[in-house]
């Protein structure tokens, strides 16, 4: 027994329902998010940048009222950055003069490095043409001698030889002889 009703029913075009994805979503909040924060730090930062850095330079700091405690930390950091600008001005003077010796003794090394390589170009030069040399005054001079012949073979030591390193005896007639 078949439904064949139930089939007809169930095998008609039915559309599942689909789901819905939440990832776009969620990117989307999240992005807003970090946005509106981003914008609020900007909106801060924007406020109260221009009161920092009106507060923070020195004529703005010298009329500032200071409070009875402060006058003499204020002194004490002024005195020291008049101090650490003498020094700086002090420091730049003496790198400017090094610069100029160090400019001095480069044109001095320069100058003794030209005359250096003039002085062995001068020692370099090839020598003059060898003059002809006088005729020979004898046959001799003009023949080579010859070397003297060498023994072909080096003579055989004659006597006792030893092998291994053993003593010899040097006794007369310990060989027989």
């Amino acid at each position: 027994m078949t439904h064949e009703t139930d089939e007809e029913w169930y095998g008609e075009d039915q559309v599942a329902p689909r789901r819905r994805r939440r990832a776009p979503l969620v990117f989307a909040f999240t992005l807003l998010a970090v946005l509106a924060v981003a914008a609020a730090g900007a909106a801060y930062f924007w406020f109260f940048t221009d009161k920092s850095i009106a507060a923070s330079t020195p004529e703005a700091a010298a009329n500032a009222e200071a409070t009875p405690a402060d006058k003499p930390v204020l002194t004490d950091l002024l005195a020291s950055q008049e101090k650490t600008s003498a020094d700086i001005e002090a420091l730049n003077q003496s790198v400017a003069t090094q610069e100029a010796q160090l400019k001095a003794i480069s044109d001095q090394l320069s100058a003794l490095t030209s005359r250096v390589d003039a002085l062995q170009s001068a020692a370099a030069a090839p020598p003059p043409p060898p003059q002809p040399a006088a005729p020979p005054e004898s046959r001799e001079q003009v023949i080579p001698k010859r070397a003297a012949k060498k023994p072909a073979h080096a003579s055989k030591p004659a006597g006792p030889i030893s092998v291994g390193g053993a003593p010899l005896t040097t006794t007369p007639g310990a060989n027989g002889h």
